[in-house]
């Protein structure tokens, strides 16, 4: 046993990660804010992957959020039916009339991002019963 240092350093990167909307990863130097990414992209937002594993929805960045290191980020097509504003908003029980119903259905899905489950996922449980042993 010595007290030997390793020759692996760990660097604290000074960059995030930025996936596209077609897949593409773009490494962004730090500091930078949201808006400076969402205007270079128009029609879109950025998201963290976190909260999209995490909700399972997307949860655009304020304008005014910095990105952190290290971290990785989604730009999504804005999509108001899928932002969790909206959602909180539709669940309020209001009708809707036919012309929106068919503004929804022209509207281009949103790319999975890989690794991520889409819709609820609930595992398969046995039911285990108990085994009596009798002497």
């Amino acid at each position: 046993m010595g007290n030997c240092t390793s020759s692996c350093f760990i660097q604290v990167s000074d960059m995030a990660k930025v996936i596209d909307a077609q897949g593409k990863l773009k490494k962004v130097k730090l500091p930078v804010k949201a808006a400076e990414i969402m205007l270079d992209e128009p029609g879109r937002v950025i998201s963290p992957v976190e909260e999209l594993k995490r909700t399972r929805c997307v949860v655009p960045m304020r304008a005014d959020d910095e990105l952190l290191a290290a971290k990785a980020y989604v730009l999504v097509p804005i999509q108001r039916k899928l932002l969790v504003a909206e959602r909180k908003r539709a669940k309020s029980g209001a009708k809707v009339l036919p012309e929106l119903r068919e503004e929804e259905r022209q509207v281009d899905p949103v790319l999975a991002v890989p690794g991520c489950r889409k819709g609820n996922y609930r595992p398969w449980t046995p039911v285990l019963e108990p085994i009596s042993e009798v002497l």
